[in-house]
């Protein structure tokens, strides 16, 4: 879909320039025509146009970024799919606090459930995997809560029934997040943390309007997808496979 779509993108745009030449604009009609290189009616100098960029997009698409150990598929109360995302977007959320010289590090992560579009499969990943993953362009922010604020927004994961969560341990009992547990400590009513999450769950998407009512806001200008590429990328280059981590992170009373 995202290759067909981006080849009628190109071929539109370059249309659209052509016809923008023109003074004047007797009528219009529409007609719908398949993009294929084998239809010999395109033009072929339109052809000579867009195929270059076609041919670096399936490169792209194609490149592979990491090797996955087994099926991954969400699930809750948690499962390998969502404890990687959440976890990878913690260290991804680290070190961009780094990089940008924040004057903070953030402690826990939150991947939105229903922003997690397909699994994993055993095997090579390439990068239109991550396009399946996170189609939206979702961006990474910072967002500070009180730890009042905190047990509230881990009382709604847990009438969920669970979810993707980083940084963070708790037991779901009677619907509510118990006996939870921040960076090795209990979590604490009257401090300040971090959260790493997207922008998407920032703004209240998802039923979370606990996070509109944060303390402060940081946007990383950095899409989702492109860190989830980044760290795949980066894992792979070091001869690390991606593993799926089951560690009771969210447990059910």
């Amino acid at each position: 879909m995202f290759r067909t779509f981006s080849l009628t993108v190109l071929i539109t745009y370059f249309l659209l320039a052509t016809a923008c030449k023109s003074t004047h604009i007797s009528s219009v009609s529409y007609q719908n025509t398949a993009v294929d290189e084998q239809i010999n009616t395109i033009d072929s100098n339109l052809v000579s146009i867009y195929l270059p960029y076609k041919n670096k997009l399936d490169n792209d698409m194609n490149r592979v970024i990491s090797v996955c150990e087994t099926d991954m598929v969400k699930n809750k109360p948690e499962s390998g799919l969502t404890n990687l995302l959440a976890d990878l977007l913690l260290e991804e959320g680290k070190t961009e606090a780094g990089n940008q010289s924040l004057n903070f590090v953030p402690e826990v992560s939150f991947f939105n459930y229903g922003g997690i579009r397909t699994g994993l499969q055993k095997g090579i990943i390439k990068v239109g995997k991550a396009f399946e993953i996170m189609p939206f362009e979702n961006e990474m922010v910072f967002v500070q809560l009180t730890g009042t604020q905190l047990q509230q927004f881990y009382d709604l994961i847990a009438e969920s029934g669970g979810g993707s969560v980083g940084g963070v341990r708790f037991v779901i009992s009677d619907k509510k997040a118990k006996h939870i547990i921040v960076s090795g400590k209990p979590l604490q009513p009257e401090n300040k943390y971090w959260m790493v999450t997207n922008d998407y769950a920032a703004n209240g998407g998802d039923d979370l309007s606990i996070l509109r009512q944060r303390l402060d806001f940081k946007n990383t200008g950095l899409k989702i997808r492109d860190v989830i590429i980044r760290n795949f990328e980066k894992q792979h280059k070091s001869g690390i496979t991606l593993k799926e981590n089951l560690d009771g992170r969210i447990s059910n009373e």
